[in-house]
């Protein structure tokens, strides 16, 4: 285990200290005394020690490697000139021992045992085993129940994160009687939320009285146009005219597509309380209008519809929504390209095309209002926003999937995408 290694290694490490201070006091003898008094201090030292289970080791020779004193047999094989050190196993227990060369080619070796190191790791071992263990899966267990609640606590904030992204503007966390940092953060999260929420509905507000004091006078500037159209006789004057009505209307239709979506935001999310209509039905007899202009545009328009899928929620609202999934597709299919509805259990519509599909910069804010990813075909870039707001308003997701080639809209339940 780690630890015992570690423990083991600082034994070691100890070990090679004792012996380089060994060494140098050795090396300080003969220096003082040569080495007669080298080779007697050596004896002393080892005639002290256990003959059974001695706990050091010394072994000194001459330049022919002759054994002057010690009481090792033979030179271990390490290199003296660079002082290497070196696990000896001997007779006995293991040693490690560090070889150096003195002055006059003379080798010495110093060693200390390593069974206290053995024995202490082995208690620890034991320790470890019978005490720590237990700690340790008795703590790991606990760790897991808590990982596994903060876990949950963490993926219902990311849930009402998702939630409200997805336009269920009432997603909020449920709070407990906790006062844990998790509970102050959720309580965060909520408030955040509810600011967003009144900034989204002055924001509605705004969008909406803009449009009621604006589009009056436009369709009345309208119809002055079509009065002045009338009397012009100038060609040119009529033609600028034209232009001036194409300009009025695209704007009127602008707004015309902001007030639904604040009528949209503002109408609350379905209830129980809401009829059933025969999904496949709808989308079927829409099918049939969108098919002349499939052929018009030469676009290969083909559905693939299961029968007799019910829904609860408002008829009108889910044709606007297929509506605007289709107007999208057979705007940004290019001549030839195959579009595709299907409608199955869950609910769950689909609308795909073989086209250019959407690049994976765009595709974070293609159900934000006034986003646009290209250019062809015009637009206010409201549509896909509208198409998110009344699914949110069916319980129901809007997400975008890459065809490969072509783009994929889904609308469905939350997670079946």
């Amino acid at each position: 285990m780690a630890a015992t290694t570690t423990i083991e290694q600082q034994q070691r490490d100890d070990l090679l200290r004792t012996i380089d201070a060994d060494i140098a006091g050795l090396t300080d003898v003969m220096v003082q005394g040569g080495v007669a008094e080298l080779r007697r201090r050596i004896i002393d030292r080892t005639q002290l020690d256990s003959a059974t289970a001695p706990s050091a080791a010394y072994f000194l020779s001459d330049n022919t490697g002759r054994r002057i004193a010690g009481n090792i047999a033979r030179m271990p094989a390490i290199d003296a000139d660079h002082s290497q050190s070196s696990i000896l196993h001997a007779d006995g227990d293991p040693m490690i021992v560090r070889a150096t060369r003195l002055r006059g080619g003379l080798t010495l070796v110093v060693g200390r045992s390593l069974a206290s190191s053995a024995r202490l790791i082995e208690r620890l071992q034991t320790v470890i085993f019978f005490v720590a263990v237990p700690a340790i899966l008795a703590s790991m267990a606990a760790a897991a129940v808590v990982a596994a609640r903060f876990g949950d606590r963490i993926t219902v904030l990311n849930n009402v994160f998702t939630r409200f992204d997805h336009g269920e503007r009432l997603a909020r966390v449920g709070l407990n009687r906790s006062r844990d940092d998790l509970t102050a953060l959720a309580g965060n999260v909520n408030s955040h939320l509810d600011r967003i929420d009144e900034l989204l509905v002055a924001q509605r507000e705004i969008s909406d009285n803009i449009a009621h004091e604006l589009r009056t006078p436009l369709v009345h500037l309208d119809t002055r146009l079509i009065r002045a159209l009338e009397l012009s006789v100038d060609n040119r004057m009529t033609s600028e005219l034209e232009h001036a009505r194409q300009d009025i209307r695209s704007i009127v239709s602008l707004f015309d597509s902001l007030l639904d979506i604040a009528l949209a935001e503002a109408t609350s999310n379905i209830d129980e309380k809401a009829q059933f209509f025969d999904l496949s039905e709808l989308a079927a007899n829409l099918a049939e209008l969108y098919a002349a202009s499939a052929e018009e545009a030469s676009l290969d328009f083909s559905t693939r519809i299961a029968p007799g899928i019910m829904m609860r929620g408002e008829p009108m609202g889910i044709t606007r929504l297929i509506a605007n999934l289709l107007d999208n597709a057979f705007k940004y299919a290019p001549y030839g390209s195959r579009v595709r509805m299907t409608i199955s259990e869950g609910p769950r519509i689909m609308v795909e095309d073989n086209g250019p599909g959407i690049a994976k910069s765009d595709r974070d804010r293609i159900f934000s209002r006034f986003q646009r990813v290209g250019e062809s075909g015009g637009g206010h870039g409201l549509g896909l926003a509208l198409v998110r707001i009344i699914a949110a308003r069916h319980g129901l997701w809007s997400v975008y999937e890459d065809a490969e080639p072509g783009a994929r809209f889904v609308i469905c339940i939350a997670g079946e995408a």
